[in-house]
């Protein structure tokens, strides 16, 4: 004779069942999450690897480096398209692109801070392109370059400056080579001078990529000048940044961007390796300070450092 199930039997497997259940969507939410960490470090090896063959390049030549309103708030989710930007016969002008609002204390939005009162001046060109056998992919970007009579290793500025130009042609091209005739893909690239004195130049390459007219990748590249050596500094040995640099990154950035979900995916340990990779990171000096982040797979964010002396590397 069988027994029969009581209530309390009953409920154990069901509420067994349940458990299981939930065991399960987490050990696959788990998976989701990984594998969406992985496509990040594939993404960035791949498409961001730029900026550790630029360091590798200088070493070798010896001369060596989810947001609501862009105006509103500091971080970019990739996936609202830029306003026009301005075109180098536009920012040579000059003025217009400066900050409006000098007194802020925290960084907003991408403009040149162009000084004429040093030994070297700063000018922009333009590079068009359209390439592959149907010229269905477009290359735009503006540059600077570095003048001035008296400035001591001139060709090497220039050199370690435009070195993102190169690169930025270089992987315009190798889209060219797989992408079908029937679709178009166009590349911008808009540079900012963020800071220049006698010793630091910094400058930020601000580059979208659409792919039929759709937003397709988005970066921020970073680079800083040495002005006396003409070398570009290498940027992930330019602060000292741990876990505990990235608990307060977190908590920065919430203040001054908000809620950005997508780096909640993230944990501090993630952060401090974004924060730490020549591949991701963002760094470069403003008047207010210096501006950190990062590149990740939803798009960048950065956030404003007044007290970044506190945090300089000692070498």
């Amino acid at each position: 004779m069988k027994e029969k199930w009581g209530p309390g039997k009953i409920a154990a497997v069901v509420f067994g069942s349940i458990g299981a259940g939930m065991f399960l969507l987490t050990v696959f939410y788990l998976s989701v999450f990984h594998l969406t960490k992985e496509i990040l470090v594939m993404k960035m090896e791949d498409a961001r690897s730029k900026n550790n063959y630029r360091q590798e390049q200088d070493l070798d030549e010896g001369t060596a480096k989810d947001t609501e309103d862009a105006e509103s708030r500091r971080e970019n989710d990739a996936e609202k398209e830029p306003e026009s930007q301005p075109r180098a016969e536009e920012k040579n002008a000059g003025g217009q692109y400066k900050d409006e609002n000098p007194g802020n204390s925290e960084y907003y939005e991408f403009h040149d801070e162009i000084r004429n009162d040093l030994p070297y001046q700063v000018k922009f060109e333009t590079y068009n392109e359209q390439m592959g056998e149907k010229e269905n992919v477009t290359l735009h970007m503006t540059y600077p370059v570095v003048s001035g009579e008296n400035v001591e290793n001139l060709s090497g500025i220039n050199n370690s400056i435009q070195k993102e130009f190169e690169e930025v042609k270089e992987y315009t091209e190798s889209v060219a080579d797989w992408i079908t005739e029937e679709e178009t893909y166009y590349f911008e690239t808009e540079s900012y001078v963020t800071y220049m004195d006698e010793n630091i130049l910094s400058i930020a390459y601000v580059e979208y990529g659409y792919l039929d007219d759709e937003y397709y990748e988005s970066y921020v590249i970073s680079v800083n000048i040495d002005m006396e050596s003409g070398l570009a500094l290498t940027n992930s040995q330019m602060l000292e940044i741990n876990d505990e640099f990235s608990i307060d990154f977190r908590n920065r950035c919430e203040k001054q961007n908000g809620e950005i979900e997508a780096l909640s995916m993230y944990s501090d340990q993630d952060i401090t390796e974004m924060l730490t990779s020549d591949a991701s990171l963002i760094i470069f000096y403003t008047p207010i300070g210096m501006e950190v982040g990062f590149n990740y797979y939803f798009g960048w964010v950065t956030v404003t450092y007044q007290d970044y002396q506190e945090y300089e590397s000692l070498f």
